[in-house]
């Protein structure tokens, strides 16, 4: 079948008949385009429309099919049989045209019920994932209203409305714009994550508290006054630290394990029972906080000098059988791994995932100004 010269004879009996592609178009519930693309040989017209066709031109199918006119007309019999194949035809695409109409019918209506509960949900402090997902949700639930209205015939009545074409424009230009911030968004989350990902990170095993004062102090919220100044009474002790110091903050850890003989190691836990902080807030008011003692969160009685403020900890360990010390100084554990040292953390894991906001929380290096509606270190 020569496709260019079907379509010249389409073109031909259509300017013959004195019509546009559009005025086709409509007669036979077809897009202009589809019309067009006949009329170029580009695409041939479904089987079921070729008699309404021929019937409309008053000319044989055979006739269309080969491109030009015939002398003789095609037989009652051989129009039967094309009249059974459209028959057929259309009633196969019916029936798919009505799963596809159904299957998007309720698409769209399980996308809005999703956005919806999404929306309601939605956390005034989101994450970026859940951001995500309702960005998404909406293009998707768009694309697929948009489709089912062109599947049900009621995106070509849409369009010959000027007022509601010019809504759909303006509703997808926001559309859009909202896509390409939630791009840009994006791409900037991903620049702080590959920055993050490769900032180095600092290891060591020397016990040096003069130097983790001066250079991560501030990145650990702490002074480190739970630790020993010096290693001059341990009998045994092992110390490893990492920090790795990222756009916003450190994730690190700092652990030191001293084993004391049986005075010295009761010298040390008074210490650390009296161990406290003095904090002067804006008016001048100086208040003093003392470490607690705890001996239910962790795996070994504990005094606990920080508890998750700004994501951070700080606490020493009891181990009374060994006359051991494990001092622990954590920010953002739930970022390391630190399954090497499970015995010294929480027993709850989860009780490091903390929600709303981590400055309320205990730390002796912090107190509330109501001056500044803030919390004030030194």
């Amino acid at each position: 079948m020569d496709q260019k010269k079907v379509g010249s004879f389409l073109k031909e009996l259509r300017k013959e008949k004195g019509v546009t592609q559009e005025q086709l178009a409509e007669k036979l519930n077809v897009s202009g385009r589809s019309v067009s693309r006949w009329e170029t040989g580009s695409n041939m017209p479904d089987i079921s429309l070729l008699v309404e066709i021929a019937d409309y031109y008053d000319v044989d199918v055979r006739e269309i099919i080969e491109g030009e006119r015939k002398s003789e007309m095609m037989d009652k019999e051989v129009r039967d049989v094309a009249n059974k194949m459209a028959d057929y035809a259309q009633n196969e695409k019916g029936r798919l045209f009505t799963i596809v109409r159904l299957i998007g019918i309720i698409g769209v209506i399980v996308l809005a019920i999703a956005i919806l509960f999404q929306c309601t949900n939605y956390n005034p402090e989101p994450s970026f994932g859940t951001f995500a997902a309702v960005a998404l949700s909406v293009v998707a639930f768009v694309a697929m209203m948009v489709l089912t209205l062109y599947v049900n015939g009621i995106l070509q009545k849409i369009k010959k409305n000027k007022f509601v074409t010019v809504g759909l424009i303006v509703l997808m230009s926001v559309l859009t714009l909202v896509i390409i911030r939630f791009l840009i968004t994006f791409g900037l989350l991903m620049m702080v994550i590959l920055i993050e990902m490769l900032s180095p990170t600092k290891k060591g095993v020397e016990y040096d508290k003069t130097t983790m004062i001066s250079e991560y102090s501030s990145e650990m919220n702490s002074d480190f006054l739970l630790f020993p100044d010096d290693l001059s009474k341990s009998v045994n002790d092992e110390f490893a630290y990492s920090a790795k110091t990222g756009l916003f903050d450190t994730d690190g850890y700092f652990i030191l394990k001293v084993q004391y003989n049986e005075e010295d190691y009761k010298d040390e836990v008074t210490r650390l029972a009296d161990t406290y902080n003095d904090v002067t807030i804006g008016d001048g008011t100086t208040y003093t906080q003392n470490v607690y003692y705890d001996d239910v969160a962790y795996n070994y009685p504990a005094y606990v000098a920080m508890d998750g403020y700004d994501s951070a900890y700080e606490y020493a360990l009891l181990d009374e059988e060994n006359d051991t010390i494990i001092y622990v100084s954590l920010s953002y554990p739930e970022n390391l791994f630190l399954s090497k040292y499970r015995d010294y953390l929480k027993k709850d894991a989860k009780a490091y995932f903390i929600s709303g906001s981590s400055l309320e929380r205990f730390s002796i290096y912090s107190h509330y100004d109501p001056a500044i509606d803030g919390w004030v270190s030194n």
